[in-house]
């Protein structure tokens, strides 16, 4: 007989203890599956939705996102398929008047400008890689439950197969802002409920301005922003009222409010998507909850305004990844985690307090409106404001200097411990080719730099090491020098990252300076690698 209807549930328990299960197959989710493969860890991939998404809400990769995509190997991909930003402007009052134009060439990064790309884009190059990696996304896959004890997570998961139950070492909850893992840990959002409306139109424009400028409109009906995409397209955002349940904007809405806010400069046609968004502020407690943990708008929601929500969501990925990765393999102890908090907790409050008072600052009225005006005209001009303000903007201001896992010594105002590892032009191979730090960081694991030129300090800064990462001898000339030094002709990297001539720069698999020193202390390395990161010697 057959009976129709969905399969009944499957009550055998299947044991996946030495894998990650990622619930969520966005930027964000797709970053960690990457990163955690990339650095050792075993994954499966799951994602609620049959299919990716068409809808170009994340439009933006900033510097510091673009730095993580280059040492995942996939940037050439994206700024081939990208639209590389010069600048973003301010213009505010009914009749628009420019009042901040910030550049992005002082941006203190090897990749200084935004690129804007579709969310899409974004994501199937993730996809492609994720593929490449061994791993595949696992769609119409739903959280239907999850519970955790000392030893592991037990989660039920319904798939077109059916309903199963599993058992993973570790879950990451990157499924949004919706998070069903979130909720099945008990956390929630705490923040600000009175949620801002935005209309979102993917559309073609026809304008006379250059499309390598991002534009804000500061409007007393609402802020409003163009964000100029490849193959002529147009991402236009709106601050709204409320729209009402079940509304859906138009075509000529958009046109309306382009008209409205910003002087008519762009005609609008061939819409590919619009959509009313609700958009709140907060964020979770905890990130870690136990053997879960929370990553993207699962852990942060806030206004789109600056465009950093996905960037902020795949430098949370990111910065997860590798340490779960030596935890889920037994290299390092599971309170290397609770860094993970410490560390992306903080930047993420940042995010929403700053996009938040940015919003504020952007919506005041009346004489209010009119100082902000002038304030804008006046700050807009001094170019230490401006780049300080193009620095927050792309997030290559991010450090983690009180991070419980970061040490050694700062000296003079050189960079310290916690500061994203700086890329320093004009390196070379020992054959005599082009050379960056970033590269090198493709490598799985840490990346020791030493400037110590004596052979033996080396193989002991190797052997404490051991296999966390490698040890790249950093030397003045190629002659005589190991096949895989870089060589750096007028010390470049000695001064930038204040080590002398005789120190070293740990650099973590996500960018950051774990630990630094002016002396080639192979003891010191291995007291931060046990003490610091927890490192287990033998894999537990």
């Amino acid at each position: 007989m057959i009976v129709d209807g969905p399969a009944p549930p499957d009550t055998a328990l299947r044991d996946h203890s030495g894998t990650v299960l990622v619930v969520g197959a966005g930027p964000v989710g797709l970053t960690a599956a990457c990163e955690l493969v990339r650095q050792g860890a075993r994954v499966r991939l799951v994602d609620t939705l049959p299919e990716p998404t068409t809808q170009s809400r994340a439009v933006i990769i900033h510097p510091r996102t673009q730095e993580h995509l280059a040492a995942m190997g996939v940037l050439d991909v994206v700024v081939r398929q990208g639209l590389a930003q010069t600048a973003i402007e301010l213009y505010t009052g009914r009749t628009p008047t420019r009042r901040v134009h910030l550049i992005t060439e002082h941006v203190d990064s090897r990749f200084p400008r935004p690129l804007d790309l579709a969310q899409p884009q974004t994501e199937a190059v993730l996809t492609r890689l994720a593929a490449d990696l061994g791993v595949v996304v696992e769609r119409s896959t739903t959280l239907d439950g999850l519970e955790q004890d000392d030893d592991g997570v037990t989660v039920t998961l319904t798939a077109p197969t059916g309903t199963a139950r599993h058992r993973y070492g570790w879950v990451v909850g990157a499924d949004g802002g919706h998070s069903a893992v979130r909720a099945a840990v008990g956390t929630r959002i705490e923040g600000v409920f009175e949620g801002q409306h935005f209309l979102f139109a993917d559309v073609a424009a026809r304008t006379g301005r250059s499309t390598d400028t991002i534009r804000m409109f500061v409007h007393p009906d609402g802020i409003g922003a163009v964000f100029p995409m490849p193959g002529g397209r147009t991402r236009l955002m709106f601050e709204v009222d409320d729209p009402g349940p079940g509304a859906v904007p138009t075509v000529e809405q958009a046109q309306r409010l382009v008209d409205e806010r910003m002087g008519g400069q762009w005609q609008v046609g061939d819409p590919n998507w619009l959509l009313y968004y609700e958009v709140h502020h907060g964020q979770v407690p905890q990130y870690r909850h136990g053997r879960v943990l929370l990553a993207g708008d699962a852990a942060h929601v806030h206004s789109p305004a600056g465009g950093q929500g996905m960037n902020t969501g795949i430098q949370d990925a990111v910065n997860l990844a590798w340490k779960l990765a030596l935890v889920s393999t037994g290299r390092a102890g599971a309170a290397l985690l609770d860094s993970y908090h410490a560390e992306r907790h903080p930047v993420g409050a940042a995010v929403v307090r700053q996009t938040n008072a940015m919003t504020e600052a952007m919506t005041l009225e009346g004489p209010a409106a009119t100082l902000r005006a002038v304030a804008l005209s006046v700050l807009g001009h001094l170019p230490a404001v401006t780049d300080r303000l193009m620095t927050a903007l792309t997030e290559t201001a991010i450090a983690y200097r009180d991070s419980p896992v970061v040490g050694g010594a700062a000296h003079g105002r050189h960079v310290r411990p916690g500061d994203h590892g700086p890329d320093v032009a004009g390196l070379r191979t020992v054959d005599g080719a082009e050379a960056w730090i970033g590269d090198l960081l493709c490598r799985p694991g840490h990346l020791l730099l030493s400037t110590a030129a004596d052979p033996s300090a080396l193989d002991r800064l190797r052997s404490a090491l051991g296999a966390l990462g490698t040890v790249v001898p950093v030397v003045r000339a190629a002659a005589g020098a190991p096949a895989d030094a870089l060589v750096d002709v007028d010390g470049a990297v000695a001064r930038r990252y204040g080590i002398g001539d005789c120190g070293l720069a740990l650099i973590r698999p996500d960018g950051y300076l774990g630990w630094l020193s002016t002396r080639a202390d192979e003891a010191a390395v291995t007291e931060h690698l046990d003490g610091l990161l927890h490192r287990r010697r033998r894999p537990a």
